[in-house]
Formats: structure tokens, sequence, C-alpha cells
């Protein structure tokens, strides 16, 4: 029973000891601002200056959203010329556009627009364009590779060894 006391205290002095030492090493807000970062008025401490100049700014507001979505289903139709997938659907099919910066990928390895198999999977990401076009960002024919590196097995915790102490 003592044993577990000490366990126990041990712990709970290693974990202060590790918040205090966190608290300490943790960069103080600069001045003029508050610990939510709201800036406060303050005559000595100067805006900070934009470095980024105008050529970032354009070419923030000229570059395309990536906000999309993820498609998936078998693959009905393949149009080359027009760069189109149509995928089918339960009530209505679906187009998705293709574009020159759409990546193809089958079997986890790159691949082209030849690559596609009517009535095969098909998967990607995509997102709306002008006039509510679904134009692919990336597809995949084909299914799903599944990652090497990720074991399906849980991580079996670690055994803790328990000193026993004899009985009076």
């Amino acid at each position: 029973m003592k044993t577990s006391h000490i366990y126990l205290l041990s712990f709970a002095s290693a974990f202060t000891l590790l918040c205090s030492s966190i608290a300490q090493s943790a960069k103080p807000a600069p001045a003029g601002t508050a610990a939510t970062g709201i800036t406060t008025p303050s005559s000595d401490v100067p805006p900070p200056a934009d470095t980024a100049g105008p050529a970032k700014k354009k070419a923030s507001a000229t570059a395309p959203k990536t906000n999309g979505f993820p498609f998936r289903g078998t693959l009905k139709a393949v149009d080359k010329t027009a760069m189109t997938l149509t995928i089918a659907g339960k009530e209505k099919d679906r187009v998705v556009y293709l574009t020159s910066e759409t990546k193809f990928t089958k079997d986890g390895k790159s691949a082209t627009i030849s690559d596609a198999l009517v009535n095969g999977e098909v998967g990607g990401y995509a997102r709306k364009a002008k006039e509510d076009r679904t134009e692919a960002i990336s597809v995949r024919f084909g299914p799903a590779v599944k990652d090497a590196t990720k074991t399906s097995a849980p991580k079996q915790p670690k055994a803790v060894k328990v000193k026993a102490e004899p009985m009076p």
C-alpha cells in the first residue's frame, strides 16, 4: 500500500515540475499586446512593418481557392476532348471537369487520363469553379491504396512492474 502512495506522490511531483518548467520557458507576450493577442494602444511600440510588399498581396488576391470536397464513385464515361469524367450517381450523374493542373494517380503512382477504366472505381478531390462547374484537383483511378506505414494493430501498453511487499 505504501508503494502505491510513493508512486502517486512521485508522479504528482514530476508532473508539477514539468508544468512549472513549461510555464517558465514560455515566452512573454510582446510589449503592447495582452495575453489574448489583442493590441493595446502604446506610443512606444511601433506597428509591425509590412515586409511582404505589394507583390505578396497581389499574388494572394489572384491565387485560386483550394477549398474543396472529396468525391468518389463508379466511372461512367470519359471524354478526352471535353476533358470531363462522368461519375454515376443514384439519381443524377455528376460531371467533373479536368484542368491542366489536375493530378492523376493509379495504384499510388502517377497516371494519365488514358489510365481511366469505365465502370471502374474513381475518387479524388474537387472544388467548385466559375459557372458552378466541379473541377478536379486530383483524381485517383482504382481503389484507394492503403498506407503501408500505418499498422492496423493497436499498440499494447507497457507492462508495469510492481514490487511486492511482504505481509506483516
